[in-house]
């Protein structure tokens, strides 16, 4: 994944340099990238997201722990496959935007996953099969230069696995 990263970056800045005559405003391939895949990802069923191992990121509003309405039917669709299956595990890893110190978008990040961790559990998964962290604006998605990046990279993104926790982390 960090490799996708860094050659999309350099795709998105070869752009950027071959098109610094034209005035126009060019789109940000990685946020393009990331929509799309969010899009296709959102389509599954559950029991696609559990065997794909692949979920869409769920992104929040500025500076609050409130989830935009389309993260719901993901999560969802997480419970789905989740509940009544203590072998699956789930890694929610909470992100923000560059606005505001280190220490607030820390606390954030981290709140965002609890708050995603909070509804799994209500939906009846058992608690100690979600590890949450927040990495607040340290491993942005994107550059956080316009709003539209701003919003890509204020995310929870998900990672699935079966494996014991001691083998995990």
């Amino acid at each position: 994944m960090k490799y996708l990263r860094v050659l999309l970056i350099m795709v998105f800045t070869s752009v950027l340099f071959a098109c610094a005559s034209n005035s126009g405003h060019q789109p940000d391939p990685i946020i393009a990238s990331e929509r799309k895949r969010n899009e296709r990802l959102a389509k599954q069923t559950s029991k696609e997201m559990y065997l794909s191992r692949q979920i869409p990121s769920v992104e929040f509003e500025f500076d609050s722990l409130k989830l935009a309405p389309s993260a719901y039917p993901i999560l969802d669709n997480i419970a789905g496959f989740m509940v009544g299956n203590d072998k699956i595990k789930l890694i929610v890893e909470g992100h923000t935007d560059s606005v505001g110190s280190h220490e607030y978008n820390d606390w954030l990040s981290l709140a965002r996953a609890m708050a995603i961790k909070s509804y799994l559990v209500s939906r009846g998964i058992y608690p100690d099969s979600i590890k949450v962290y927040g990495y607040g604006k340290r491993r942005p998605l994107t550059y956080d230069d316009t709003p539209e990046g701003r919003a890509t990279n204020r995310r929870v993104v998900f990672t699935v696995t079966d494996r014991a926790w001691n083998a995990v982390y």
